[in-house]
């Protein structure tokens, strides 16, 4: 019996069936946030660039920048919620942490600090842009002098011959 390809219905249903189970898997992993059960993370700060030391680690991946987060226990915080007497740690924007050690005296109690990774930091990427922009120019720069120095050259050695030909050349010595 010959090998047949599958009919275009069938095709499209067990596209249809593979879609399903991937989006009944990813609803079952739920918003955990990618941390560990029970935590609850929260950025704290901007984007930075990773240490030479840090860049094999895996938050340093794959633009080599990381942000520092701060992550709670989910049960501390629906505990101090529920009983109005406490609230979820307030987290300040401003305070950034660029070594490995994050102990900090702004730090809260129950509070882990952590690494995420995180995307292309814009102003480092227009910096790298202007220079890339600034490189183009200058060897643009230098092939134009190079361009019309030889041309120039060029032609001197064309007018030479052209007068070589014609018989225009003036001899050195005089008659």
């Amino acid at each position: 019996m010959p090998f047949r390809l599958p009919s275009l219905a069938t095709s499209a249903t067990l596209c249809l069936i593979l879609l399903i189970w991937l989006s009944q898997a990813v609803t079952a992993q739920g918003d955990g946030n990618g941390t560990q059960p029970g935590l609850i993370c929260r950025p704290f700060g901007i984007c930075e660039p990773c240490p030479e030391n840090a860049l094999h680690e895996p938050f340093c991946r794959p633009f080599g920048n990381r942000r520092l987060m701060h992550c709670f226990n989910a049960s501390s915080i629906d505990q101090s919620s529920s009983s109005n007497t406490q609230h979820a740690p307030n987290i300040q924007e401003d305070t950034l942490y660029s070594t490995l050690d994050l102990e900090g005296p702004e730090q809260s109690e129950g509070e882990t600090p952590a690494w995420e990774s995180c995307g292309r930091i814009p102003s480092q990427e227009r910096a790298d842009f202007y220079e890339f922009v600034a490189c183009n120019i200058l060897f643009a720069a230098i092939s134009l002098v190079v361009l019309f120095a030889r041309s120039k050259r060029l032609q001197a050695v064309q007018a030479r011959q052209l007068a070589a030909r014609i018989g225009m050349v003036r001899s050195s010595g005089r008659r």
